[in-house]
């Protein structure tokens, strides 16, 4: 059986996917923007938004424009069940 930090270790998007879940970015209203995603985990924003774009097309983040039309980010209901079996 794997433990989490092989897992970590094999696919470091997860450890970004992990945190927006701890912050509770699961719905369109506690989207993050990336660069507050970001300031949070100590990563270059060029790295968070290559990422962010990785686990939107794995379908385990989604996005929603704010009022400026930027977007934010939130964990979308697959990769709450993801992040739920990295621990199982």
């Amino acid at each position: 059986m794997t433990n989490i930090e092989d897992v970590l270790k094999r696919m470091p998007e997860y450890w970004l996917l992990m945190l927006m879940h701890s912050l509770c970015a699961v719905r369109p209203e506690v989207a993050r923007t990336a660069e507050e995603l970001a300031e949070n985990v100590a990563m270059t924003i060029e790295y968070v938004r290559s990422t962010l774009s990785e686990l939107c097309r794995g379908g385990y983040v989604t996005t929603v424009k704010d009022e400026r039309g930027s977007p934010r980010y939130y964990v979308t209901g697959l990769g709450i069940i993801k992040v739920c079996s990295l621990f199982t």
